[in-house]
């Protein structure tokens, strides 16, 4: 027996406007999160080709148009896009250009939309486009940016799949709403047993993008250029105490090499073991951001976590220590980096071996400087009294810290320390270590961050944070001195901007202010700590410490699947049993005729008719028999009976008579609509 609703018209394949409108909206949300990344041409042009596509669908456009938006125009336009991306970047085979492709080809496709099919694929693809942005950034904003772009994607799922009538857009929303409220405890399951990988399920070319923080070299000005920006360099997670501000040095590349003007680091970095942590020493995490450079940062001076550790590996990322204090990666960190590391709070460590010959290599051209270090040296009885005379020379004299000291010439030192008299650290580590030298005592210039601010439970350190100092070699160790302290120590102890007399140029988070823009920034970076905390770096050893909270340590694979699909079955009855409870209860208490009534409702919203909260009894039959008019017969002497039945004053023999047709009859359609 054929359903009493039932329809033999297929659904239609060409889309209308209404659908149109739902795939704009979709792919322009799923554009949105690449328009700060990606070229301005390539933003400007895939926008472009969605708009001409409405206005092509709005209007009634010409044979030309028509013909531009033919399958092979949109083709050969493609085509001439990958030639662009390809003339933009210089290759192709890389996260920006495939992405920015994707951006094009996917705007090309809603382009030549035609069917039902093209629809389909279309949604297809602007799915995996809104997955892209991840390749950029894994924050709580780009999660939140997907929600609006997921809720069109089902909205457009419904309007191009529904056949009989639509929804209103409320009704849609809400019910992707109820929909996603309903899957996230088996998305929150699945997320917490899944195994987890040790590194990332894909991996691109890498991108011809700058480097961002400290380089491999060092000349006067380049630390003070990052003073002006507040980016997060890294963040440190404590494990006990909280070292004090002038303990803070944070040890990054170390640069042996001057050539006069210029300091560098060595390009072979011979390993080796350094000490074992003991319990003195402080353990912590670090949270490097990407700076496409091998070196990970660590405070002086860094020990070994377990013994015979000189190469080991963390979250899929191999490092090793260096002879020089060092803590390198084996490859260059283009992916925020979580690694644990101890160290022995200290400025000075020993070695076994003679320091290196590069550490006492100096040019000839600071000739002044030379003889003043003649003139010290006549005058310190060793090597630690030579360094505390310079020390106290920079703090006698007349010098200044400052963010904009002159421009030097021929001879840097020379003239940084007998003309100008200010500057930056990187000019007076640069003075000091030369000053070394020239008495023929090794030194080097270290480089790395100073400082830091506490953010709740970790640390924040920022690029302002940039400093670098000195390291000689005296009584047998590697003594670390910093000639900017003995300038400037309030650089040290509080930070910088209680030390620059341009404290006004530095931004709000750099001087530590704190207002409402300040807290707030604050906020927001502690709630993106917290999520690349528990749900990005959520790794195979933090869900082994979940699963032990949970009562489940190291459980076998049958285990963790026997769970999912018990839990999975108990809410698929939860949530489809709760919503059944409560009408099973009113059945009791409604009349034949109104319950009858109820079970023909749900019959039509199976066909997609369902009555609007606007609409009376009589108003929804006869829409739903002019939009199922093999059946408006039957539909409508059904709603005369109940109209008469509801509103009409009838005796009570005439009032059960009907009632009892009515409901005979609406029983004999529902059976109908769904008997086969």
């Amino acid at each position: 027996m054929k359903r009493f609703f039932s329809t033999t018209a297929k659904p239609v394949e060409a889309l209308d406007s209404v659908g149109m409108r739902s795939l704009a909206t979709l792919l322009v949300l799923a554009q949105l999160p690449h328009l700060l990344h990606l070229p301005i041409w390539v933003s400007v042009v895939g926008i472009l080709i969605v708009v001409f596509r409405l206005y092509a669908q709005k209007n009634h456009v010409s044979r030309v148009y028509r013909w531009a938006l033919s399958g092979p125009v949109i083709a050969l336009v493609a085509f001439v896009l990958a030639g662009l991306i390809y003339w933009h970047y210089g290759y192709f085979l890389g996260r920006d250009p495939c992405v920015g492709f994707l951006f094009l080809l996917v705007a090309c496709k809603f382009a030549e939309l035609r069917r039902q099919a093209d629809a389909t694929l279309l949604m297809c693809l602007s799915g995996f486009l809104l997955l892209t942005q991840y390749f950029y950034s894994q924050s709580i904003l780009s999660a939140l940016i997907t929600l609006p772009a997921v809720f069109a994607l089902g909205h457009a799922l419904i309007v191009t799949r529904s056949r009989t009538t639509r929804q209103p857009l409320k009704h849609n929303l809400q019910l992707i709403g109820k929909l996603l409220i309903q899957g996230a405890p088996l998305a929150l399951l699945l997320f917490v047993v899944f195994p987890r990988l040790p590194g990332p399920l894909w991996s691109l070319p890498e991108d011809a993008q700058a480097k961002t923080g400290l380089s491999d070299s060092m000349s006067p000005g380049s630390i003070s250029k990052l003073t002006l920006s507040d980016e997060v360099a890294f963040r440190v997670e404590f494990n006990d105490a909280i070292p004090s501000p002038s303990e803070r040095y944070f040890r990054g590349p170390v640069l042996p090499n001057f050539d006069g003007y210029k300091w560098t680091t060595d390009t072979i970095h011979r390993q080796a073991v350094p000490a074992i942590a003991d319990e003195n020493s402080l353990q912590y995490t670090v949270i490097l951001q990407p700076h496409r450079q091998r070196w990970l940062f660590a405070l002086e001076q860094p020990v070994r976590l377990q013994d015979n550790e000189i190469s080991f590996q963390q979250n899929g990322v191999s490092m090793h220590y260096t002879a020089d204090g060092q803590l390198l990666s084996r490859t260059p960190v283009t992916s925020l980096t979580r690694y644990q590391v101890a160290s022995q709070l200290s400025d000075s460590y020993s070695v076994h071996r003679k320091p290196p010959r590069n550490t006492l290599q100096l040019p000839g051209i600071n000739t002044r400087t030379i003889a003043k270090a003649r003139e010290f040296k006549q005058r310190s009885a060793n090597p630690a009294e030579y360094a505390q005379n310079i020390l106290s020379w920079f703090n006698r004299e007349n010098f200044s810290y400052t963010l904009t000291p002159s421009l030097l010439g021929d001879t840097p030192v020379d003239e940084f320390l007998f003309q100008t008299k200010e500057g930056f650290c990187e000019h007076y580590a640069q003075a000091f270590v030369v000053l070394m030298r020239a008495a023929g005592i090794p030194a080097r210039v270290v480089t790395g961050y100073q400082g830091g601010r506490m953010n709740g439970d970790y640390m924040i350190v920022r690029q302002s944070d940039a400093h670098a100092w000195a390291e000689a070699f005296v009584n047998g160790r590697w003594q670390r001195y910093d000639p900017t302290a003995a300038v400037a120590p309030s650089r040290v102890v509080s930070g910088l901007a209680d030390s620059l007399p341009e404290w006004g140029a530095l931004s709000g988070l750099t001087r530590g202010e704190s207002n409402w823009l300040t807290n707030l920034q604050l906020r927001m970076d502690r709630m993106n700590h917290n999520w690349q905390r528990w749900v990005v770096d959520f790794n195979n050893d933090s869900q082994q410490g979940l699963l032990e909270q949970l009562g489940l340590p190291k459980p076998k694979l049958w285990q963790l699947i026997t769970l999912v699909l018990v839990v999975s079955a108990i809410w698929c009855v939860f949530i489809v049993g709760v919503p059944i409870w409560p009408r099973r209860r009113r059945r009791h208490t409604l009349k034949p005729a109104e319950h009858a009534w109820q079970r023909y409702e749900h019959a039509l919203q199976k066909q997609g008719l369902t009555r609007r909260s606007s609409e009376t009894p009589n108003e929804f039959i006869d829409r739903a028999a002019d939009l199922l008019p093999e059946h408006a017969h039957r539909i409508r002497s059904l709603g005369k009976a109940l109209s008469k039945w509801r509103f009409a004053a009838l005796h009570s023999q005439e009032e059960e008579r009907i009632q009892k047709s009515v409901a005979v009859g609406l029983r004999v359609g529902f059976k109908r609509s769904t008997a086969k």
